[in-house]
């Protein structure tokens, strides 16, 4: 088959992360059995140092919201500080140690685009750290702290690749890459790699956009060094909204009342839509991608206001424009899609039963939470699907591509960890699958001239696999196995 194009990863991230967060956990489990790992990690865990793991599930926050379970984690953890990421990796629970070590107390503000966790019934800290609240304690934890040299990111940077190579990939999106000339740079550990000949792998660079943050003269200024035949460096990430689990998704409809959030509340966006469609509109000039992470229906139809402002200004032949992690979409906005050259970005894995989706059940209901991903009406009207991964910034259970591709057609759990299936009259065939994982990725990365489909006169990108998709049942599918991936033509992965 073609060489699979994943349209969202992190590789510069996880050559960090792979690293960083050693305490591992299983997302399903229940409190108790995270306090137990972190008990047993503790234990293994020189005394006095930071313990960092990963992941809590989504169906947690209810019961972490309660700051007595600040306390047993307090207990659990003895001297060390602790900091702990969920299954979005969005938010961060953090025990008293770290909140002490990182100057945190229930009168600190929240930081913009943040949110501090406090009791809703006493307003004690519990140690969630929503959002961007948790870089409070993430600046102070040294191993978060520690720029590597850029040769030592582009050996990490290959050894990410080689792992996507051993599954087939042969193209992907890195989204949310930072650079700033004369600083730490992501940029320039690729751009090293590309030169020394180790680029295996159609690699597009999603610039982190912050509207705080560096400007966009100042971003792009190597972009002109940094093109190749194998870098992209014109695309842009940007984060209109937060994870649904924990009321930072930006929703058209109210979030279930609770005692946290009223009876009105529908998320929460972290830049404005005036200052979107400003960026959007000026990145599409530049003829930059822009990729918006956009969790809510509500943040959606933000960013397609967004890209039709740009339309309008730049004219319709600027550079496809993509929605990120875009599930829940309103019925009326589907169509807005294709008729502003706009693909969604189907990432994480999470289109079928599991913690996210219950945690999700929990804040805007069952009904609605169930209308999660639907790619069978994207694929009848013409949506450009890009599928992704979302790899390593999630857990692998729900950043692993093969469970994804299985996911999707049969809409159950790949690993049985949860019962049933999620609105399975959204199934789609094997041979629609692939053509998200290929052809649309590749034309979400505007490179459909050279990779996605096997053509004459394309990039010979090919994977030999050791069974037929075609041929098996559909709950096999994520049981496969890469025997051979071909990169232009060369081997660049074989299975042993």
């Amino acid at each position: 088959m073609p060489g699979i194009v994943d349209n969202h990863v992190h590789v510069a991230a996880a050559a960090f992360e792979l690293q960083t967060y050693t305490c591992n956990f299983s997302a399903y489990g229940d409190l108790e059995a995270l306090l137990a790992n972190i008990r047993k990690c503790a234990a293994e865990t020189k005394p006095g140092d930071w313990i960092l793991g990963e992941s809590w599930g989504s169906g947690l926050y209810g019961r972490l919201s309660d700051a007595t379970a600040l306390k047993m984690l307090d207990e659990a953890s003895g001297d060390h500080p602790v900091l702990l990421r969920n299954d979005s990796i969005h938010d961060r629970w953090v025990n008293s140690k770290a909140l002490a070590l990182a100057g945190i107390t229930k009168d600190t503000p929240d930081p913009k685009s943040g949110k501090i966790g406090r009791d809703p019934k006493t307003g004690e800290l519990n140690g969630l750290m929503l959002e961007r609240a948790g870089e409070l304690v993430e600046r102070v934890v040294p191993a978060m702290n520690a720029n590597p040299t850029v040769e030592a990111e582009a050996d990490a940077l290959a050894v990410g690749i080689r792992f996507l190579n051993s599954q087939g990939i042969t193209g992907f999106n890195d989204a949310g890459v930072t650079h700033s000339p004369g600083t730490f740079s992501d940029v320039r550990a690729y751009r090293l790699l590309d030169k020394r000949g180790g680029l295996t792998a159609h690699v597009a660079l999603s610039m982190l956009v912050d509207p705080d943050g560096p400007a966009l003269d100042e971003i792009y200024a190597d972009r002109a060094e940094t093109n190749s035949a194998l870098l992209n460096m014109n695309f842009a990430k940007i984060m209109v909204d937060g994870v649904m689990v924990s009321h930072t998704a930006e929703f058209i409809d109210p979030y279930l009342p609770d005692e946290a959030h009223g009876s009105d509340f529908r998320g929460m966006t972290k830049i404005s839509g005036e200052r979107l469609t400003r960026l959007v509109k000026e990145l599409d000039r530049r003829g930059v991608s822009v990729k918006m992470h956009v969790a809510g229906d509500g943040a959606v139809r933000m960013a397609l206001d967004a890209i039709a402002a740009a339309r309008n200004a730049n004219g319709t032949n600027g550079p496809i424009h993509t929605l990120a992690h875009a599930g829940y979409i309103a019925d009326s906005d589907i169509a807005r899609l294709p008729a502003l050259n706009a693909a969604v970005d189907a990432s994480p894995t999470v289109w079928y039963p599991g913690p996210i989706l219950t945690g999700t059940e929990a804040v805007i209901g069952q009904k609605r939470a169930n209308r999660f991903w639907p790619f069978k009406t994207f694929a009848e009207n013409g949506v450009v699907v890009a599928g992704g991964t979302d790899w390593k910034t999630l857990p692998g259970e729900f950043s692993s591509l093969w469970d994804g591709m299985q996911g999707m057609v049969t809409r159950r759990n790949p690993r049985g960890a949860a019962p049933g299936a999620l609105w399975p009259e959204q199934a789609i065939d094997v041979a629609t699958m692939i053509r998200f994982y290929t052809i649309n990725s590749a034309r979400a990365m505007g490179a459909d001239a050279r990779i996605g489909s096997i053509k004459v006169g394309k990039d010979a990108d090919l994977v030999v696999l050791d069974q037929n998709l075609f041929n098996i049942s559909p709950d096999r599918i994520a049981a496969t196995k890469v025997d051979m991936t071909l990169f232009g033509g060369k081997t660049v992965y074989e299975r042993k």
